[in-house]
């Protein structure tokens, strides 16, 4: 089955030799040749239909062969990724506005940064919101615009805008911050972000200390035992 983490290997892989503005580009081109011929099969090679409809051999893309339409969508969502993670500090700085401590707090209180498995139900994934984030700053704060002193949730509210990943629409309702401004999405993202990073650091740190405790343990057993 296709999963997202093998594309994004396959993306990473190819990055060298790959220019990843040139590569939207095509598939933004392949995907409204999709809606324009009204394509219903798709099962069919992207490679296949690169060659059939666009003529893009002397392009190296060679790197999606044996993936079919199905996966373009996936495919154009993390190409968009890595090249919003490279370009997304560009923004204007009237979309800088930092947060207030009683912000990040207020925050804090509906989020969750720690792993799927362990994740309280009740709150929002950290993980999923810092993605929305930049989606959202990628796609509309990249451009001359007057929506900073908007609610920021007339956007991240808007399903239709498909900025969320795997979560539950309700809880996001019932959760997201009516305070935030579109200003605050890019400190916001960044706060989110080196909080889940803080929560990787401290959670190594505390199996580093653990395994520490139980080999010196160990250790004086033996010692004990053969002393």
């Amino acid at each position: 089955m296709f999963q997202p983490s093998n594309s994004l290997l396959i993306l990473n892989n190819s990055l060298n030799s790959i220019d990843l503005f040139e590569l939207i580009f095509h598939f933004e081109i392949i995907l409204c040749f999709i809606k324009e011929l009204s394509i219903k099969n798709n099962n069919i090679l992207i490679l296949n239909f690169i060659n059939q409809w666009l003529k893009l051999e002397s392009y190296n893309i060679t790197f999606i062969e044996g993936f079919s339409l199905k996966h373009i969508i996936v495919f154009y969502e993390l190409i968009e990724e890595q090249i919003a993670n490279s370009i997304i500090h560009n923004i204007d700085e009237k979309f800088k506005i930092p947060l207030t401590q009683q912000m990040k707090d207020s925050i804090n209180d509906i989020i969750n940064y720690y792993d799927t498995e362990n994740q309280n139900q009740q709150l929002i994934s950290a993980k999923a919101f810092a993605f929305a984030l930049k989606r959202f700053i990628y796609r509309f704060l990249l451009i001359d615009s007057n929506i900073e002193n908007l609610n920021l949730n007339i956007y991240l509210l808007d399903f239709t805008l498909n900025l969320w990943n795997d979560v539950e629409e309700k809880l996001i309702e019932k959760l997201f911050p009516t305070y935030l401004l579109v200003s605050h999405a890019y400190n916001c993202y960044n706060f989110i972000v080196a909080e889940i990073e803080k929560t990787v650091n401290e959670r190594q740190n505390n199996t580093s200390a653990s395994t520490f405790r139980k080999t010196s343990t160990r250790t004086k057993k033996f010692k004990k035992f053969t002393g």
